[in-house]
């Protein structure tokens, strides 16, 4: 699947049964795993994937996001011990803010949501920037796409932590229309230290859409 120029990227056409499958490398360890990800839900408001990786560190299951590809809820990665609802489910209020269709080169939103773990008792407070580059072409596992990256950092706290310590996420995804989705996005997450703890590399393997 191959797209020759976007000037501009209109928000995502999915259909059930719609499926994507990616290369995860780990920066800091070199360890390769899978993940996929099939749509089992399209409904005017959201888009419900079965997700699946190879990586025993990653959460899986049911993801809900809208229907701009905005997270809304997630399991959360469940330990060895504990069951599902030990665990809980992470939910966004508003959804994970990574894209505000149409993409346009220089588009900028900023803001504040919050992650709760209703399990855990825990909320995690992002105050996050997010900014659409200029498109390119990028060659892939799957082949040549041409992309809009968004660069999206974020300071995160811990609601009620005293005194905050600020961890600093920092992700660019690249979103390629011809596939309906990120063909590549780079993850890096900082500890309050300044230390790296993240720094992951996804790669499009495969897109499977429906017809």
């Amino acid at each position: 699947m191959t797209d020759a120029t976007a000037d501009a990227a209109p928000p995502p056409t999915v259909r059930v049964g719609d499926r994507w499958r990616f290369a995860v490398t780990s920066r800091l360890t070199a360890a390769r795993h899978e993940e996929s990800r099939r749509v089992v839900e399209v409904a005017a408001d959201r888009i419900v994937c079965d997700i699946g990786t190879t990586d025993p560190n990653a959460a899986r299951g049911r993801f809900v996001f809208t229907r701009q590809w905005n997270l809304v809820s997630r399991p959360a990665l469940v330990r060895p011990g504990e069951t599902a609802e030990d665990a809980g489910e992470w939910q966004w209020r508003p959804p994970y803010p990574q894209f505000d269709f149409p993409l346009l080169p220089g588009k900028l939103w900023r803001g504040t949501a919050r992650v709760t773990n209703r399990a855990t008792d825990t909320t995690n407070v992002h105050r996050y920037e997010a900014r659409v580059l200029a498109a390119r072409q990028l060659d892939t596992p799957a082949g040549r796409f041409t992309v809009l990256p968004v660069h999206y950092v974020a300071d995160v706290a811990t609601e009620g932590e005293s005194p905050p310590r600020l961890w600093r996420n920092d992700e660019t995804l690249l979103y390629a229309p011809a596939a309906n989705h990120v063909v590549c996005a780079e993850h890096r997450v900082d500890d309050p230290d300044g230390a790296r703890v993240r720094d992951a590399l996804h790669e499009l393997l495969a897109y499977r859409p429906v017809g």
